[in-house]
């Protein structure tokens, strides 16, 4: 599961950190109008619980799941990420 992330270019994944180090994208998730499902590692040091819970407050209708995990939650938590998406399709 990780041989991807080892094969992943250096130079473009800096490139991609830099990049979204750079945005402050917060401002335009209140106009998400679309049924949305935010999952939090809730041992994801990059994008914390707080962040998602401070997205799902922001986001009308929005639904938040924890699973026991750290940034990359599909594949450190499969079942419980498989679940909690699972569950937020059959309602949507």
């Amino acid at each position: 599961a990780q041989a991807w992330i080892a094969a992943t270019n250096p130079e473009g994944y800096a490139s991609c950190c830099e990049a979204l180090a750079k945005e402050d994208l917060r401002a335009g998730i209140t106009g998400i109008t679309t049924p949305t499902l935010l999952i939090a590692g809730n041992a994801d040091p990059v994008t914390t619980v707080a962040d998602a819970e401070a997205m799902h407050a922001a986001i009308p209708g929005a639904e938040l799941a924890t699973v026991p995990a750290s940034h990359l939650s599909n594949l450190e938590a499969r079942q419980a990420f498989d679940l909690a998406l699972a569950t937020f399709l059959q309602k949507h």
